[in-house]
């Protein structure tokens, strides 16, 4: 009886090929879009994977950033509730080192480093590979084994020397290798970055740093914070209280961004799912009279249950195979555009038995969603099914809204998040033209020979025609910049600050009214912006300015630098003048060719850096790196999302008409005899759809509305604006119009004796 149910279901399914294709690949895409978002989202990591979980706190400062000043204090008192201080630096760090090899050789690599103490390997769960993991002296520190490994292949490296060049004075240059661990088993997301190379805390003390402990058993988190709240670690400074959360609190937005992403999957394998469900649903109601017969004939209900069962278990086979194949494609291409680290330990294997397991979970739904078509034949007669032949069901058009409803959603959540971002990085003021930004080449100083030779190499390419003018800076012009904390009585704010020549102004066109002065050492110049300089004001600040307990003084007025507007987090922003900084920026004369100057300024580099060492110099119109490739990433992945989601709508509603028309041809025909003009036959197809896609839209666009108003309030623009929901219900009501408007042409042509002869 299986051979014989599963002969029929193929018979079937190629009787309907182009609707059962449509249906397969619908819930293919929806499988593996389920998949891979769901094998990232695992990659972001757990908190739960971090030893003492349940009892472990992170301390903070009410104000800035904790430094290992800050820590030793904390040590000092002798808090009895900390059984165990995890501390790392914010973020790691990258700069130029030398491993010293047992032939005295010197092998220069670009590394990665971060400042931690002893208690941080086994705080973040890094396993043991070989040597002493507690960095107990100054001058050890322990690597990772892929370092290890990169460096002296097979060989042992506890005990090399590892050459830092020392940029003050009195700093330590050769550190010992004392350990190695695996940085692999590292939840780097937890931390913010990665690290190939660890050294002590001892190595620079001004560096910010995060503090963790795990409390003791028995202490909770508001016991804990009595004590820390009755501690200062600057006396001179009310706003240097220490507070603690709970990791486990915490968490929570973790599982808001995890519950997030799932949902966004959930609504690609939703929309698929429904798909599928309605081609078997509607062709279920097509096969009445086959059903009725079969009934007559002796057929119990069980054997119709397998029949469907095994239709839709062939074509969920199908799908599940083809999504296994998408999935391997979509590991392929990932492989090309992201990061090693961010793939992580993410294989093939766990892929297939992922989707896997989405297959099963979606089979069993199925099963239990068309034991209801079953049940409403068993109670049916078989005149019933015979006389009403083929009907239109409200599931379908449900199911079709539903599709709609997710299209509309990912549509409109694109054209909102592209305004957004687009308000974002062109809100601030720009003073370059695109054919100026072309020009600008940015030559990172990266590594310490570099640093070593800046004003040589500086020096050298200034001397090429081709350059016309240059700066140097801390940020890239269009990057992202620190936030520097300002305080006015009881009141503390945050400023977007930047750091470099005053050559800034003229380079980048931005208009400032003030002295130009020399960036010289030891001098405390600062430039604010209009913004910021009204915040002054209103606090009867003037000619001075406290900024990270620095006072600046200030030598003049801006309009504003990029991306300050739509930040709610500051007040203004803030250009300290600085002589020593990294982003060289250098100008081409427009009569020059950009990238002849680009491979000149490669050249002068050359030969004061060897070619083991990277350089970055890049256009400042390639984003690549910048915080804005992020942004567009994240609306790239939107538009990715819209496509698949118009795709699988137009797929559906082409489905949809097209079981529609075969079920109805024989109607059609019958009006068409009988005087139907085109307009009546569209009119009796089309309507649905409309009808459809009005109560969906209508429905969904004031809660669209209210929640773009609750969640952005006012500091986007676009929440306001009406031009993107107009062509968004006109752009989906066009899409559904040619599809339904295409097929509805092919049964007006059809001639009537044709299709009556069939029946």
């Amino acid at each position: 009886m299986i051979i014989h149910y599963l002969k029929v279901a193929f018979r079937n399914l190629l009787k309907y090929r182009t609707h059962s294709l449509i249906s397969v690949l619908c819930l293919a895409v929806g499988i593996t879009f389920f998949t891979v978002m769901s094998m990232f989202i695992a990659r972001l990591g757990d908190y739960r994977d971090l030893p003492g979980y349940e009892h472990r706190a992170t301390i903070k400062k009410e104000i800035g950033f904790l430094n290992v000043g800050d820590l030793e204090r904390l040590q000092a008192m002798n808090i009895p509730e900390l059984e165990d201080i995890i501390v790392g630096a914010h973020y790691s760090s990258k700069a130029e080192m030398t491993v010293i090899d047992r032939n005295g050789r010197e092998l220069p690599y670009l590394v990665w480093y971060k400042l931690v103490n002893g208690a941080y390997f086994s705080g973040h769960s890094f396993e043991h590979i070989d040597g002493n993991i507690g960095l107990l002296a100054d001058d050890e520190v322990v690597v990772t084994e892929a370092f290890a490994r990169k460096v002296m292949g097979k060989e042992n490296p506890i005990g090399l020397t590892l050459h830092k060049p020392a940029l003050t004075k009195g700093e330590i240059e050769n550190f010992r290798i004392v350990g190695v661990v695996d940085g692999s088993s590292y939840n780097y997301n937890y931390s913010s970055d990665q690290a190939e190379v660890y050294f002590p805390l001892s190595y620079d003390k001004h560096t910010s740093i995060n503090i963790e402990t795990i409390l003791k058993p028995g202490v909770g988190i508001r016991e804990f914070n009595e004590r820390l709240n009755s501690v200062r670690t600057d006396m001179s400074d009310e706003h240097s209280k220490l507070s603690a959360y709970l990791i486990k609190d915490r968490h929570s937005e973790h599982i808001y961004v995890e519950s997030f992403g799932y949902f966004i999957a959930s609504l690609i394998l939703l929309s698929g799912i429904v798909n599928f469900l309605k081609f078997i649903i509607q062709m279920f109601y097509n096969r009445q009279r086959e059903l009725a017969i079969r009934k007559c004939v002796g057929s119990s209900t069980a054997g119709t249950f397998c029949l469907l069962f095994a239709e839709c278990f062939c074509m969920m086979t199908v799908a599940g195979l083809f999504s296994m194949a998408l999935s391997e494609l979509c590991y392929v291409f990932a492989g090309y555009y992201l990061p090693k680290e961010v793939l992580g330990s993410i294989s093939l294997s766990d892929m297939y038995l992922s989707n896997l397991k989405v297959y099963w979970v979606v089979l069993v739904v199925c099963m239990f969603i068309i034991l209801y078509p079953v049940w409403r034949m068993r109670r049916a007669t078989i005149i019933h099914m015979v006389m009403v032949g083929t009907r239109r069901h409200v599931f379908r058009n449900v199911m079709i809204g539903v599709q709609m409803a997710i299209s509309l959603f990912f549509i409109g959540s694109t054209c909102v998040m592209g305004m957004a971002l687009n308000e974002v990085i062109k809100g601030g003021a720009n003073y370059l033209t695109e054919e100026e930004e072309g020009r600008i080449i940015l030559m990172n100083i990266n590594t310490g020979t570099l640093h070593k030779n800046r004003d040589a190499v500086i020096s050298e390419i200034r001397t090429l025609p081709e350059v016309e003018a240059h700066t140097v800076m801390t940020h890239e012009a269009d990057g992202t910049t620190w936030l520097w904390p300002y305080q006015h009585g009881n009141t503390s704010y945050e400023v977007s600050i930047m750091i470099g020549q005053p050559d800034y102004f003229d380079f980048f066109r931005v208009p400032m009214e003030g002295k130009k002065v020399e960036a010289e050492p030891g001098s405390n110049w600062i430039y604010v912006s209009q913004k910021f300089h009204e915040r002054l004001l209103a606090d009867s600040v003037m000619g001075t300015v406290n900024l990270n307990n620095t006072d600046y003084q200030i030598a003049g007025i801006y309009p504003e630098l990029y991306k300050e507007k739509g930040n709610k987090r500051t007040i203004g922003s803030a250009f300290i003048v600085s002589p020593n900084d990294v982003k060289c920026y250098f100008r081409i004369h427009p009569k020059a060719d950009v990238h002849d100057a680009m491979d000149k300024i490669t050249s002068i580099c050359r030969k004061y850096v060897p070619e083991t060492l990277p350089l970055e110099i890049r256009l400042l119109t390639d984003k690549k790196g910048t915080g804005e490739s992020i942004q567009n990433s994240i609306y790239y992945g939107m538009m990715i999302l819209a496509f698949i989601s118009i795709l699988v709508v137009i797929l559906s509603v082409y489905s949809a008409i097209s079981m529609d028309t075969v079920s109805r041809q024989k109607e059609v025909a019958i009006r068409k005899i009988n005087g139907a003009t085109p307009k009546i036959i569209a009119w009796m197809f089309g309507r649905t759809y409309i009808i459809t896609y009005l109560i969906v839209f209508l429905t969904l666009y004031p809660i669209s509305r209210s929640l773009l108003i609750i969640t952005m309030g006012s500091e986007f623009e676009v929440v306001y604006r009406l031009d993107w929901p107009v062509l968004l219900f006109f752009g989906m009501a066009l899409i559904i119009f040619l599809v339904t408007a295409f097929k509805i042409w092919q049964i007006m042509h059809i001639n009537p004796a044709t299709i009556i002869k069939k029946e």
